[in-house]
């Protein structure tokens, strides 16, 4: 008899264990993937430039002035950074 109530306890404690972990962790509601290359999530756009060499130039020279950058995938070409770096970015662009 000790065998079955053990057992019961178990099955008990796996039932409690994923009722917890589907209350924290089960509801993952963020929005579908963007799957066009249309959201950027939290870049904000600095630039914009029809060629992906001019787009790779103006990246490049970001970064060598400590500013973290990326550009899109397809044209025109956004050059995209941090809102926090948004300032810096702007002004190292226009030197």
């Amino acid at each position: 008899m000790t065998g079955f109530y053990q057992t019961g306890i178990v099955f008990a404690v796996l039932g409690l264990l994923a009722l917890v972990l589907r209350y924290f962790a089960g509801n993952d509601r963020r929005p579908v993937p963007d799957l066009d290359g249309t959201d950027f999530g939290l870049l904000s756009e600095v630039a914009v430039v029809p060629t992906e060499e001019a787009a790779n130039v103006l990246v490049q020279k970001l970064k060598q002035n400590g500013v973290r950058a990326t550009r899109s995938r397809h044209a025109p070409y956004q050059v995209m950074v941090f809102p926090a770096d948004v300032p810096n970015a702007r002004l190292v662009l226009r030197s």
